[in-house]
């Protein structure tokens, strides 16, 4: 009997294992499983208001937001299901996913004034590109472990990005930029920095890699616990009473400005490295 449960625990460990290896750096399935399905192309007008905004709420999928300077969002990928399963599931329901998939493509897509919410409709994995406004407003949600990193490029609204277990790009934006991941990296390209409201990049396992404009004016609050933080901007550190020597890393809260200080942007991290460089 004990062999028995021996075995048993040894089996269930190898299944956990082998599940949580596959969950670690994005829970990636195949690419035939991702494109599988017939490419289709689903569009709502957003409208003009300042308050515009599309919230995103995904998983187990790779996607891109890119900007353009129309009024619509436009959603480009495929179908979640083979061919065949597709004919075999004609005219049923899926039960796992009670939101109603009415892009043809595993998404819902909801609108209520001036804001556009799409979300994950399907279990199966997709890849998508997602145009909008470039100055509408996006909020990014990773809603559960199975990952899917993450690109934006060309937006000049807000932007806010929650992930758990993939990686995020952001080039050209000007932000504000709120942006957290547990287990992935953070690169963010900015145009300009908005200055009306304050950024905080984040991770808790994963570099940040941060690209701003050479005359940027910022008050910087960083923080690595684990790690190191490099940068080629002048940042005028504080400097501790007891000493003349500037805190670069080893922990230390390190408050900075550059071009004599601006709106706020705080960047933390547990367990790595930060960069922050002037674009070329």
């Amino acid at each position: 009997m004990k062999r028995a449960l021996l075995l048993a625990g040894a089996s269930l460990l190898l299944t956990w294992n082998s599940f949580a290896q596959t969950a670690v750096g994005g829970g990636r399935k195949s690419d035939s499983e991702e494109t599988r399905g017939e490419a289709k192309t689903f569009k709502m007008k957003l409208g003009g208001g300042k308050d515009k905004q599309v919230r995103i709420f995904m998983y187990n999928s790779h996607v891109q937001v890119l900007g353009h300077s129309g009024d619509d969002v436009i959603i480009e990928g495929r179908g979640t299901a083979a061919a065949g399963d597709a004919a075999r599931a004609e005219g049923l329901k899926p039960l796992y996913n009670t939101l109603e998939d009415n892009t043809g493509m595993g998404l819902s897509a909801v609108k209520e004034n001036n804001t556009l919410t799409i979300t994950k409709a399907s279990r199966a994995g997709g890849r998508y590109i997602i145009r909008v406004p470039k100055n509408a407003s996006v909020q990014y949600k990773e809603t559960n472990w199975t990952g899917g990193n993450l690109t934006m490029a060309d937006l000049d609204g807000e932007i806010e990005v929650k992930l758990n277990n993939a990686s995020a790009t952001l080039n050209n934006v000007s932000g504000p930029v709120v942006a957290n991941t547990t287990n992935g990296t953070l690169d963010v390209k900015f145009s300009s920095l908005d200055q009306s409201k304050p950024n905080a990049i984040s991770t808790v396992n994963g570099k940040i890699d941060i690209t701003l404009p050479a005359n940027t004016k910022a008050n910087f609050k960083l923080k690595s616990l684990m790690g190191e933080i490099y940068t080629d901007f002048d940042m005028n550190l504080k400097k501790e009473a007891k000493s003349d020597l500037p805190m670069i890393g080893g922990g230390n809260n390190i408050d900075g400005k550059t071009n004599g200080g601006g709106v706020e942007m705080s960047i933390q991290t547990i367990n790595s490295d930060i960069f922050i460089r002037k674009k070329k």
